[in-house]
């Protein structure tokens, strides 16, 4: 008997002050509805959304990142949508 997987999923959105206006992807909400998108064609139930708005890719020293990583320590979450 093949069981099925239940992914309890993290969506993760950033968008830098550096990229500026990115053209049609360019925003925090087309990308976080086309990841619900994603999740919701694939099954995956969205436990949590976080976004970065305004911080640089370039550490990792940005607030919903942080939470994103406990989260996945935690058991909350077990696949990251980004």
């Amino acid at each position: 008997m093949i069981e099925s997987i239940l992914y309890n999923g993290g969506i993760y959105c950033r968008l830098s002050l550096d990229d500026g206006s990115a053209g049609e992807f360019g925003s925090i909400q087309i990308q976080k509805m086309m990841l619900e998108k994603y999740c919701k064609d694939n099954r995956y139930t969205v436990k949590e959304v976080y976004i970065d708005d305004g911080y640089s890719g370039l550490n990792f020293y940005r607030p919903a990142f942080k939470q994103l990583l406990c989260d996945i320590e935690a058991g909350k979450i077990n696949i990251v949508i980004t």
